[in-house]
């Protein structure tokens, strides 16, 4: 096979045994717009020799680096119309934003706190903290949880996510969005400094919190889609199908996971503390 440029192509099959990535890590790192191949009229994917050298640069920065997908497509620069790098493309429907590690260290150099002192304060190790503090995956929506009440920031702000702008009318293609790695996603429905903080958040199947969290507020949950499960700890435990609904103060220590099926919800925290 040839490349439109006329450089040698590769199948899906060629490039996951020379760079040693299973094909569907290939596709996923393909929707995460972290590479992209060309296509034959049949829709076979064919790789270039640069595409190839991209996908070893990315498993260098996944694996030995363990920077989540933002941070690599920061590292590695946009991907142009043809698939290089650095050319101008189309921005991604929804916007997706990052918890850099580099913010994480600033925030606790800010608020005067060793890593020593976050340990304490939120229970997470001293060894986790600091890997994430280097860029490092692994954060779950209840550790960031911990650490943007131990810095007295919101979630949103350790994203950086940007939605200072108040605007009455935000459409579902322009959405902010949060994504952990284990694929938990919040889109945010409100810009600007409101009483209350709704979100749209997709959880994949099996996918959740990924342990307890509290913060001062309360709670709203409306599932639109798939089973979702709440632990509200002495309150006890709670199912909610599609068109269920669930309120809670948000000092209850609380947790929440998908069942066998992506779960699709409408999230609402006042204030916005999230």
């Amino acid at each position: 096979m040839a490349t439109k440029e006329g450089s040698v192509g590769f199948s899906i099959g060629e490039v996951s045994r020379s760079v040693g990535l299973a094909p569907q890590t290939l596709r996923l790192w393909e929707r995460e717009q972290l590479v992209r191949p060309e296509r034959t009229k049949r829709g076979y994917r064919v790789y270039s020799e640069s595409d190839v050298e991209r996908l070893r640069k990315i498993k260098q920065l996944r694996k030995s680096e363990g920077l989540n997908f933002a941070a690599i497509r920061k590292v590695m620069g946009p991907l142009g119309r043809d698939g290089s790098e650095n050319g101008s493309h189309a921005s991604p429907a929804v916007q997706e934003v990052g918890a850099p590690g580099e913010k994480l260290r600033r925030l606790r150099m800010k608020a005067h706190k060793t890593l020593k002192e976050v340990a304490e304060a939120t229970g997470l190790s001293i060894s986790f903290i600091s890997a994430l503090e280097r860029g490092g995956s692994g954060a779950s929506v209840a550790s960031l949880r911990l650490l943007s009440n131990a810095y007295g920031v919101t979630t949103r702000e350790l994203f950086g996510a940007d939605l200072a702008q108040k605007e009455p009318l935000i459409r579902a293609s322009d959405r902010p969005a949060m994504t952990w790695d284990n694929g938990v996603r919040f889109e945010e429905m409100a810009c600007g400094d409101n009483a209350m903080d709704p979100s749209y958040i997709k959880i994949p199947a099996g996918a959740g919190s990924e342990g307890f969290y509290s913060h001062e507020g309360e709670e709203f949950v409306y599932v639109i889609k798939g089973v979702m499960h709440f632990d509200l700890g002495d309150q006890g435990r709670y199912t909610l199908k599609s068109g269920d609904t669930l309120y809670f103060h948000s000092t209850t220590p609380h947790r929440w996971w998908a069942d066998d099926e992506p779960v699709e919800a409408i999230y609402v925290n006042t204030p916005p503390t999230f």
